[in-house]
């Protein structure tokens, strides 16, 4: 799968999440831009909007002269126009992996926002996002796409999906020609989850022969195929081929 798009309730750490692992991206291609919040005395009057590339400027507050308004917060469209978008193109131009901290219900006030993201999923680099659990029909479209990996984040897994997400993005960036062959077997056995219509036998035979590589690459590290692929495949099978026939 292409895009990652990481789905959690508020306050379980999916902003944390993402800056985590572009902390330990550093060295690689990528761009992006995290939501953070604007506190004054301890209270939350709005939101940043803060590059990776160091600028930052106030996405949304209570006090904000604008049209835009998502529950308490007004929000600067004008911002996201610019800012925004502007990060957006310019990762799909230059960058292997684009980080965007969130998409949601501020962001989608922009339509030349929403289709800076469909443009870049179509032809960019790859996306981490984070999203909310609530219904928004632009989300909800992103979360059916084939080519969109949902990773589901709690209290509970949040170290497990750490784990996870550093070992995937770092092999994105990695230049060892193993790794990169293994990322193509894995792509592949993704293609074929995905397309519903190969037998699960045949994909398990995929997976077989993948596990032996990583196992013949990589003797040293046994949990290797489980961390990086394993679970990636189980979470693609829940959500593409659980409820069929």
């Amino acid at each position: 799968m292409k895009h990652l798009l990481i789905v959690g309730r508020p306050g379980v750490g999916k902003t944390t999440l993402v800056k985590r692992l572009t902390q330990d991206l550093r060295g690689c291609p990528i761009d992006g831009f995290f939501t953070e919040e604007c506190r004054e005395a301890g209270q939350r009057l709005g939101f940043w909007l803060s590059s990776l590339d160091g600028r930052q400027a106030l996405l949304a507050h209570r006090q904000m002269d604008s049209p835009y308004r998502v529950g308490p917060y007004k929000v600067n469209v004008a911002l996201l126009d610019e800012v925004g978008v502007g990060i957006i193109r310019r990762a799909v131009e230059r960058s292997l992996i684009l980080i965007l901290d969130e998409i949601g219900t501020m962001e989608l006030c922009s339509v030349a926002f929403q289709q800076a993201v469909e443009r870049a999923l179509a032809r960019g680099p790859r996306i981490v996002a984070t999203i909310g659990l609530h219904a928004v029909p632009f989300l909800d479209g992103l979360k059916r796409r084939q080519d969109v990996e949902l990773v589901p984040l709690s209290h509970d897994n949040w170290s497990m999906v750490f784990d996870e997400l550093k070992s995937r993005l770092r092999a994105l960036c990695d230049e060892d020609e193993r790794v990169r062959l293994l990322q193509r077997q894995a792509d592949r056995i993704c293609e074929l989850i995905v397309s519903r219509e190969v037998p699960e036998i045949d994909i398990e035979i995929h997976k077989t022969r993948l596990r032996e590589a990583v196992a013949s690459y990589f003797p040293e590290n046994q949990t290797l195929y489980h961390l990086v692929y394993e679970r990636r495949f189980h979470r693609l099978w829940q959500q593409f081929r659980e409820g069929l026939p």
